[in-house]
């Protein structure tokens, strides 16, 4: 149960940047996506947010869930890119995005853990004095 109600955070929440990314992305491209587009991004964005799961798993060190989080994200990111697109070109040629996207939502969500544990740890500190 732990795991279903934590994959569903990680999914709605994959969907979300995966929702942002798309929306900038064809802004600034000042392209429509086709309903199969948009599908099929929509799904990679849920998979991408399931694969984050990595990072719940105890047995596995924090450098090893990275690397990992990081081959499968991009592995799943060129499938998906390569489904939607027709194109493997365009995957391969999106790598250096890919990775900057990546280390841009990696850092955002580092600093949110950090900051919610001095939250915590400021409110056992403050209950302690009590």
């Amino acid at each position: 149960m732990k795991y279903f109600k934590a994959g569903m955070i990680y999914l709605f929440v994959g969907v979300g940047i995966g929702s942002f990314i798309s929306l900038l992305s064809f802004t600034l491209y000042q392209g429509t996506p086709s309903i199969k587009q948009f599908l099929l991004l929509m799904t990679m964005s849920a998979v991408m947010g399931l694969l984050s799961l990595i990072y719940e798993l105890d047995n596995m060190t924090f450098v090893t869930q990275l690397i990992s989080h990081l081959i499968l994200e991009m592995l799943t990111y060129g499938f998906f890119i390569w489904l939607t697109f027709g194109s493997v070109m365009i995957a391969l040629t999106n790598i250096p995005t890919f990775i900057i996207s990546y280390v841009i939502v990696f850092i955002v969500f580092r600093k949110q853990g950090q900051a919610n544990a001095r939250r915590i740890n400021q409110q056992l500190a403050d209950k302690r004095q009590e």
